[in-house]
């Protein structure tokens, strides 16, 4: 970590060497007298975060308070603070995903005029969506502080590949979905009369006409192929490991995911008469039940693979990891770390596919590090090197300077 320090000095001093420190690097403090004068002047318009070490009274620069009188809690507000950020990006990457899964679903039923019903959009807003919401943000803080750094801002590599490629996962079932269920043998227009069930119990009261075209297949097979993305992506979004706690630690959140599925796939593989009329929900043979059950585990088995081993392994493991400090397109470790050959073969082809124009790094010092990485001066050799002669008398024993310029 690199920091600066200011020692005893004026007050006009000591603001212009701090707002210069804060410019050139990461982070900075001083102490002295000159600290009391400029502390809420710097620290509220500098400081990224305050710490006040006493609890006797309140600091208006420092939001934080600790219970103990010394830094150790710089890394418990770390942890906390990295936390709370990819909590917020999971928040962000879920609701952005539910508005478009809903979008497409809408879209699709559009092409045949049709749409959802009112209790769907109801079971789809309140039962899965507003308790996932308020349970998936429950992980608490990782207990470690690792190295590795969390995306900075909601337009970066990780974030942006992780949210298109769940929309194209997404988009390619749900239109799988309503392009197989318009193939099926025993598909046609929708009638009250129709019973596809083939079971003698279950028959549809509705005598009404549906204006909306809401009771269709199309409409059935979309509604429980999308209820289980809304799952599948908050499952997908809740990473633990290093900056959060596990999702199986988070029991409320496990809680309303294990409840949703089991009521989901109650209502699909075993129809009520109740649930399907609130629901506006038309009978459809088994088999076809049974069919979307394996969609459904595609899709989930899908956006897995694309969430964990493409994005987590690959792009940020071989190409994400270039915006880590000091490392940038086309600058290689003075040093290969000893992680095996196939991490170095793939980093060396995805970094030449990827960014073949090098990127400058912003922060100054980031960019005096990249250039210390290939100056083949650097670390600075010795000029003279000083050898002992050979054990003599403890009178007579003697050091020789040699010099090499």
């Amino acid at each position: 970590m690199r920091s600066r320090k200011g020692g005893l000095c004026t007050q006009h001093k000591g603001k212009q060497k701090s707002t210069s420190g804060f410019d050139e690097n990461p982070s900075s403090s001083s102490c002295g007298q000159s600290v009391l004068a400029l502390l809420q002047d710097l620290a509220l318009k500098r400081a990224h975060s305050g710490i006040s070490l006493s609890e006797l009274e309140a600091s208006v620069a420092s939001p934080f308070t600790s219970r103990t009188p010394n830094i150790s809690c710089v890394p418990d507000l770390i942890r906390e603070g990295r936390a709370a950020l990819i909590t917020s990006f999971c928040v962000f990457k879920f609701m952005a995903l539910y508005s478009i899964i809903q979008y497409i679903t809408v879209t699709l039923l559009y092409y045949i005029l049709s749409n959802l019903g009112d209790f769907q959009f109801l079971f789809i807003d309140i039962a899965i969506i507003l308790f996932i919401v308020f349970t998936m943000s429950l992980n608490p803080a990782w207990k470690e502080l690792v190295s590795r750094r969390p995306p900075s801002g909601l337009i970066s590599g990780p974030l942006l590949f992780s949210v298109l490629s769940q929309i194209l996962v997404c988009l390619g079932f749900q239109t799988l979905s309503f392009l197989l269920v318009r193939q099926q043998s025993w598909y046609k227009s929708w009638t009250p009369e129709a019973d596809h069930c083939n079971a003698s119990s279950h028959t549809n009261h509705s005598t009404e006409v549906d204006e909306k075209n809401i009771q269709n297949f199309e409409n059935t097979t979309l509604f429980f192929v999308s209820s289980f993305q809304y799952l599948i992506v908050a499952v997908v979004f809740s990473k633990g490991k290093p900056f959060r706690q596990p999702s199986y630690k988070n029991w409320p959140f496990v809680l309303s995911v294990i409840s949703l599925y089991v009521f989901l796939f109650f209502i699909m593989l075993y129809p009520v008469s109740v649930i399907d009329d609130a629901l506006r929900i038309v009978c459809i043979p088994y088999q076809w039940r049974v069919t979307l059950v394996y969609i459904v585990l595609g899709n989930a088995a899908t956006s897995v693979v694309m969430e964990t081993l493409v994005l987590d392994v690959v792009l940020w493991r071989l190409v994400f990891r270039r915006d880590k400090p000091g490392v940038s397109c086309g600058v290689q470790p003075a040093a290969p770390p000893p992680q095996g050959g196939l991490d170095l073969l793939g980093s060396k082809h995805l970094s030449w596919l990827c960014c073949r124009r090098r990127k400058v790094p912003k922060a100054r010092y980031m960019h005096l590090a990249q250039e210390l990485r290939v100056d083949p001066d650097w670390p600075p050799k010795p000029k003279t090197i000083t050898e002992a002669k050979p054990p003599l008398p403890p009178e007579n024993s003697t050091y020789q300077i040699m010099s090499t310029s």
